[in-house]
């Protein structure tokens, strides 16, 4: 399974070979508001949650995402995954509820993708 941590950037090339293994159109992957890192690739949000924890991430501090490569660049991020699911940080579903969260998850993956 390739998962790969983005501490820099990695180019959208790079994310649709590694996307190849799995889903082909889209990514999964997670992020790190705190540390400002991604991780991508696997089958579910987890196998990428899991590497970023090892990497020494919080799970706080960790969201899951999608990157759709046909979308236009400021439609490609969808902010649901299962690891979302926080009831006692406020956030009930999927989907990335609180704005300031979506928007500091927007910068850090836009800012890793070239």
């Amino acid at each position: 399974m390739i998962i790969r941590i983005v501490e820099d950037a990695i180019s959208i090339d790079e994310l649709r070979e590694i996307a190849k293994e799995y889903y082909v159109d889209m990514i999964k992957g997670v992020v790190d508001i705190s540390k400002e890192i991604i991780a991508v690739g696997g089958e579910y949000h987890m196998d990428a949650n899991a590497k970023i924890s090892e990497n020494g991430s919080v799970q706080a501090d960790v969201w899951g995402f999608n990157i759709f490569f046909d979308r236009p660049k400021d439609e490609r991020i969808e902010f649901t995954s299962l690891i979302n699911i926080r009831p006692q940080a406020g956030n009930r579903s999927m989907e990335v509820e609180d704005g300031t969260i979506r928007e500091k998850m927007r910068a850090v993956i836009n800012s890793k993708i070239i």
